[in-house]
């Protein structure tokens, strides 16, 4: 019973590492329906914002969460834990929507991490599957934009990870570090003070204040790796999106007077034009649902999570279908 007293969601409890491709996947297998008391940002504050959820929680073979193993589909999904899908049950999940939505079939890679961490899902997928593949990248704006640095991929390296393994392993190690973290976050949980907190719709929506001021950024410092990281993705990449931060999308609601600068997009945009890559920024299409939507007490995000729900992603499938021709199914409405 311990691994039920340390883990809230499945996304921590079922990580492992690929030491054949040096980087971290999802367990390889899992087909598990947990309870999901609330959202990363619940369990920043003491703040009554909980959305509990129960999550379907499948990984394919290769440890991504895929229904199925991969079967020679085109495109494949490469991104971090929103194009993963943290926080949300597996039929909601970007891959799941494509198909049913719009008769899309794609194979999730995505897994969270940094763009050198994409760069080695990618490597390591041509390596097990071949090369006739197209990448839809997603880069996520509050975390995507910093240094880019990959893995060590030394002997020595490997051998030092499976060593902490060893003991990180068991679930005396997991509770043990859990409670100590705990402790050293107690006042900062009490006091709220890593998150804003606002009521839009009538309901208490919590923003991670780290992601907030990344998006009230007004200049960016080139992050190390970056561009070299994605030019290394160029023969691979059909198209890349720009996913904003929760409250980029909430901000005219939350401060109908600030003006947001929007650096992350420009810079992205300006590297997308320098390698002749197509670039799309999902801005605006989440923006004007999410109005549409506030009208009605929804949200495009988990009002406790860093994550979108099912509106937000099905925003993302529907832009991501019309950008490769996909034809709509006949998906009843929600």
């Amino acid at each position: 019973g311990l691994e039920d007293s340390i883990y809230y969601r499945p996304d921590e409890k079922y990580v492992r590492f690929d030491y054949t491709n040096n980087h971290r996947i999802y367990q390889r297998n899992v087909h598990i329906e947990m309870a999901m008391p609330h959202g990363d940002l619940r369990a920043m504050t003491t703040e009554d914002i909980a959305e509990p959820r129960r999550i379907r929680f499948h990984t394919d073979a290769d440890g991504f969460r895929n229904e199925r193993d991969y079967h020679g589909q085109r495109y494949v999904l490469v991104g971090d834990s929103l194009t993963a899908g943290n926080s949300n049950s597996q039929e909601d999940l970007l891959v799941t929507q494509l198909a049913r939505a719009y008769g899309l079939d794609t194979y999730s890679l995505a897994y969270p991490g940094n763009v050198a961490d994409y760069a080695a899902y990618v490597r390591g997928f041509v390596n097990r599957h071949g090369e006739n593949v197209r990448v839809l990248l997603f880069l996520f704006e509050g975390n995507d934009f910093e240094e880019s640095r990959g893995r060590n991929a030394s002997v020595l390296a490997r051998y030092g990870r499976r060593y902490y393994e060893m003991f990180s392993g068991f679930n005396t190690y997991r509770v043990t570090m859990s409670l100590t973290k705990r402790l050293r976050a107690a006042d900062a949980i009490r006091a709220g003070s890593g998150l804003e907190i606002a009521e839009l719709g009538g309901k208490k929506v919590a923003f991670y204040k780290l992601y907030a001021d990344v998006a009230r950024r007004a200049s960016l410092s080139e992050p190390e790796g970056f561009e070299r990281t994605i030019e290394s993705m160029r023969p691979y990449l059909e198209r890349v999106y720009f996913i904003p931060t929760k409250y980029r999308v909430y901000s005219a609601h939350l401060k109908p007077g600030e003006t947001l600068p929007s650096v992350q997009w420009d810079y992205l945009n300006g590297i997308c034009r320098q390698y002749t890559l197509r670039c799309t920024d999902l801005t605006a299409p989440l923006v004007r649902e999410s109005a549409r939507l506030l009208k009605k007490g929804e949200f495009t995000w988990w009002r406790d999570d860093t994550h979108w729900n099912r509106r937000g992603i099905a925003v993302a499938a529907r832009v991501v279908a019309g950008d490769v021709g996909a034809s709509r199914g006949k998906e009843k409405r929600r």
